[in-house]
């Protein structure tokens, strides 16, 4: 369980928007939808190309940017970092450090399949725990 792959933990179902989306409409959908990022794909080849977080919405707002006309390909993070599903939770998670991530898209072959988020390996580690715990008690012969 400790090699558990990253397609065991991850969010398959992902939220995808165009550059040309507005901050107020991701800002919406954020709330609407309960989560705190939307990836970013060409609307022409639908190839990732950014990430959008609430971090970002904020700031937008706190400059004073009028996030009713201001599309998302003005303020999203790019270059894309990602990982593909069959690599380790480990890597993810030291990835995720290395990079000061929270939000970590999942590609296979080119395509989106989902995103791995801290809240995702947050929910994994009382499987760890106790992986780790059964370990120790078959070590020591209990």
């Amino acid at each position: 369980m400790i090699d558990q792959s990253v397609a065991d933990v991850m969010t398959h179902s992902v939220r995808t928007i165009t550059q040309e989306t507005t901050a107020s409409t991701v800002a919406k959908l954020f709330a609407t939808d309960g989560i705190g990022s939307a990836l970013v794909v060409d609307s022409e080849t639908n190839d990732l190309v950014g990430i959008v977080t609430e971090s970002d919405i904020m700031h937008q707002v706190a400059t004073d940017t009028d996030i009713t006309v201001v599309p998302v390909k003005s303020f999203m993070t790019t270059p894309v970092i990602t990982i593909p599903s069959t690599e380790s939770i480990h890597t993810a998670a030291t990835l995720m450090k290395d990079h000061s991530i929270r939000r970590l898209p999942v590609v296979d072959d080119d395509d989106l399949v989902g995103i791995l988020t801290t809240t995702n390996l947050v929910h994994y580690l009382p499987h760890l725990r106790a992986h780790i715990l059964r370990g120790r008690n078959e070590f020591s012969g209990q």
